[in-house]
């Protein structure tokens, strides 16, 4: 995140915070020179930049990416809590994964951790160690191609029936795991034939766009949720 800082123009208020810090830190723009094998002529010259700073500024880099995301989630709890402080603040939803660097900020200050996690089964998914949290799924699905549109979103299967067992497997995979306590799938019906805003017509609704059901996912979906509790208790 402070690479891409330092790209920015020198109007970027995270980027005058950045510079204000590593003078106050280095004092001569001369001794940043020769830690960062840079060759800057003043503190000026450095804010008007857009180049990426050299790999010797990892370290500095590094600690103003950890003070990024710091703040981010800190402040956002603070706000958060005093607005509805008996809600749980939830995070961000982690497209996918995230460094362990940032998770670690986002489990100081998050009730919940959420992520939208793409894939057959939530089985095999582990958090660092030392973090050990409540895990909100935010988003994920399953398309098939033989009934509906023309994409099968970012999980594909076989069929209407593959997606139904892809469903169950899932979810019942989350009811398994300790950290899990809820996943949401995305979305609730097909998208528009002619596509959304950027074009993504996925077949990943529990009904089509004439709000008929998906049965064979709707059967499996009630047949999870009956047995929810008796999965989730190890029966």
């Amino acid at each position: 995140m402070a690479e891409w800082t330092l790209q920015s123009p020198s109007t970027q208020p995270a980027k005058i915070e950045l510079i204000r810090l590593l003078k106050e830190k280095y004092k001569d723009i001369a001794v940043l020179n020769d830690k960062w094998n840079a060759n800057y002529l003043s503190w000026d010259a450095l804010l008007q930049s857009k180049e990426k700073p050299s790999v010797d500024s990892k370290e500095d880099c590094m600690h103003f990416t950890d003070i990024i995301v710091e703040s981010y989630f800190k402040y956002i709890r603070e706000e958060f809590k005093r607005i509805a402080p008996n809600k749980l603040y939830m995070g961000c939803r982690f497209a996918g994964k995230t460094t362990e660097r940032v998770l670690k900020h986002a489990a100081k200050y998050c009730d919940v951790l959420s992520y939208n996690i793409y894939t057959y089964s939530l089985e095999n998914f582990k958090l660092p160690e030392g973090i050990d949290k409540p895990i909100m799924i935010g988003e994920f699905h399953f398309g098939a191609l033989d009934r509906g549109l023309f994409h099968t979103g970012l999980v594909a299967t076989e069929n209407q029936e593959a997606r139904a067992n892809a469903y169950a497997t899932y979810v019942e995979s989350a009811l398994r795991h300790p950290n899990f306590i809820g996943t949401h799938w995305h979305q609730y019906s097909d998208q528009a034939t002619t596509g959304r805003f950027d074009g993504e017509n996925f077949q990943v609704g529990f009904t089509d766009i004439c709000d008929r059901p998906y049965l064979e996912t709707i059967r499996k979906i009630r047949e999870v949720g009956y047995n929810m509790y008796t999965i989730r208790n190890g029966q």
